[in-house]
């Protein structure tokens, strides 16, 4: 695996996450808003997509929808802080492999997300 898309629409937050993935070797792309997000992905690019789910004016809802119906293969965690219930059941219907509760410390990263990380690598081919 070596690119990760990442919607994230607080900057901070972003480029934490990204810089994280970056040292670790990973190249990252960012979008910061829905329409941007659905305008960059391209599924020919991404090995893992990291989605917070509510974005300023929108939620990442239809781009999980849009990967998963076109992509089913591509990975793709969720995370938010509302990690209400129904986020929770919807992110999962539309077939999000995981979900990420915030705030995380970014240690929480390379415990939990590594792993799955790995395992992914082991199913996908690349």
């Amino acid at each position: 695996m070596k690119k990760i898309f990442l919607v994230e629409d607080e900057k901070m937050v972003a480029d934490v996450i990204a810089r994280f993935f970056e040292k670790k070797g990973f190249e990252v792309d960012v979008a910061y808003d829905l329409p941007t997000a659905m305008d960059m992905y391209d599924p020919e690019a991404y090995d893992l997509v990291l989605l917070d789910i509510n974005l300023r004016e929108d939620t990442s809802f239809p781009l999980l929808e849009r990967i998963k119906k076109e992509h089913p293969e591509i990975p793709v965690l969720i995370f938010s802080g509302y990690d209400s219930e129904e986020n929770i059941k919807k992110a999962k219907s539309l077939g999000a492999d995981g979900f990420i509760p915030k705030p995380f410390r970014i240690e929480f990263l390379k415990d939990f997300l590594f792993p799955k990380i790995e395992a992914m690598r082991r199913k996908k081919p690349e």
